[in-house]
This record gives C-alpha cells, sequence and structure tokens, in this order.
C-alpha cells in the first residue's frame, strides 16, 4: 500500500535497495540509508520524504534548515511539528532534515517501529518553512525543489544549475520567455563587490552600467537615466542587493 504523507518510515540499508532505484542517484553514502524518514508527498510511483536525525548538522540547524518532530500533539511553536493525538512518539529528540528533498520508489520503503505521525494541520509550517528557504537563495546548500516549468511565468527568478564543481549549486536568472523546454533568461548579479557600483558612480563603467537594471521594492529612479525593474508585491526580496 501507498505510504502516508506525515508519517514516520524506514529507509533500509542501500545494499537492499536495486542499484535500478533512483534513490541511488540522489544520495550514495551508506549513511544516508538504514535511518527513518517522513514521507510528505505520495504519487503513483514515487514517495517523497525528508531525512530524519537525532543531530542536525550545524550549518543546517544554523540556517534554519530543519524542524523539530514533537513529542507529543501539543503546539510548541512554528519549529517543532507536533504529532496527531493517536501517534505514537520518536524514541529521542528527532529533527527533520530540509536540506534536500529525496524520492524514491514507494514499495523500497519499510514500516518504522512506531507508528509515528504528523498532524495534518501541521503541514503548514513545513510549506512555509520550505517556502522560505526556496526564497532565501541559499545556493551553498540547499538543494531547491524540482518544478513544472511549462507554465512559467516570465519575470520569475529560478536558479540556473553551476557546473559540476562549482562553489556554489547554481545562480539566479530572470525568464524573459518561455518557450518550454526552451527559455531566454538574463543572469541576476550582486550589486556588491563590482567595482562599477561604487560611489560615486564612475563615468567609467557608464556604459557597462547602462546595461544593467537595478532590481528593487519601490519605484525610483535609476542610475545612468535607466528605469529599475521592480518586484511583484508579493515577492520575497532578493538577499543581496542586485
Amino acid at each position: 500500500k501507498a505510504p502516508k504523507a506525515g508519517k514516520v518510515y524506514y529507509l533500509p540499508a542501500g545494499n537492499l535497495v536495486p542499484g535500478t532505484s533512483i534513490v541511488h542517484a540522489q544520495k550514495r553514502q551508506e549513511g544516508f540509508f538504514r535511518h527513518p524518514v517522513l514521507v510528505v508527498l505520495a504519487d503513483e510511483i514515487y514517495a517523497h520524504f525528508y531525512a530524519l536525525t537525532r543531530i542536525p548538522p550545524v550549518a543546517v540547524r544554523d540556517l534554519k534548515m530543519c524542524l523539530r518532530m514533537g513529542r507529543t500533539s501539543v503546539d510548541e511553536g512554528p519549529d517543532v511539528l507536533k504529532l496527531a493525538k493517536d501517534s505514537g512518539p520518536m524514541a529521542h529528540e528527532t529533527w527533520v532534515n530540509l536540506e534536500q528533498r529525496f524520492k524514491m520508489e514507494q514499495h523500497y520503503l519499510m514500516d518504522w517501529s512506531v507508528d509515528v505521525r504528523v498532524d495534518p494541520v501541521e503541514r503548514f509550517k513545513l510549506l512555509d518553512r520550505v517556502d522560505w528557504l526556496e526564497a532565501e537563495q541559499n545556493r551553498y546548500i540547499y538543494k531547491p525543489l524540482p518544478r513544472d516549468l511549462r507554465a512559467l511565468i516570465p519575470g520569475t527568478v529560478l536558479m540556473l544549475k553551476n557546473p559540476r564543481g562549482s562553489a556554489t549549486l547554481g545562480a539566479p536568472v530572470v525568464i524573459l520567455e518561455n518557450q518550454f523546454p526552451r527559455f531566454r533568461f538574463l543572469r541576476i548579479k550582486e550589486v556588491g563587490n563590482n567595482p562599477m557600483w561604487d560611489e560615486p558612480l564612475s563615468e567609467r563603467f557608464s556604459r557597462s552600467r547602462r546595461n544593467c537594471l537595478v532590481i528593487e521594492r519601490n519605484p525610483r529612479p535609476g542610475h545612468d537615466g535607466t528605469p529599475v525593474m521592480l518586484l511583484t508585491a508579493e515577492s520575497p526580496d532578493l538577499r543581496e542587493p542586485s
């Protein structure tokens, strides 16, 4: 039977999961296996889940890429997922590592030793935290969720993956035209650490600056007679002036 969203399951040893499983393309080290996981979605083929850990990595904790599993059905705030009223607890303090969402063929997951289920009303806490992480643009650790881009609206900011071995996972771009599976886009760069933006603005870089539009929350005069590119009201701010 299909795994249930919000329920804890067991990820068996890697050698018990055939090499053809999609999970091996996502995480290869043996330490990933033989641990509990929290299923958040199940489609016709795959279970989508986050890894559970007793001690989250320091960077994951510092960057708020985790939520703690509660031990009761009492609400303990936005950083804790309370359990369903008839759920058993985890034996130890347990955290949901939100650094990366994984997927695997449903039938390879096993039941956990205890029936542990998150209260369905807590789904909004998980979604809110994931939305926040997606907007934070921390490209050194966080792995963005895959999305269906066929209906992508021009003006959307996405991450373009960098080549393997790069210091960051990707770089932001703004979509100009969607002709799926092809897109026209422009790269987004930070204003800082570039001499052409040093005050007072030098005439030497005026031509280069006129090829750039500053992204702003509110209307204002642009540089060198250029307009500014405005964010929509519901859009989060970019992490750095760009």
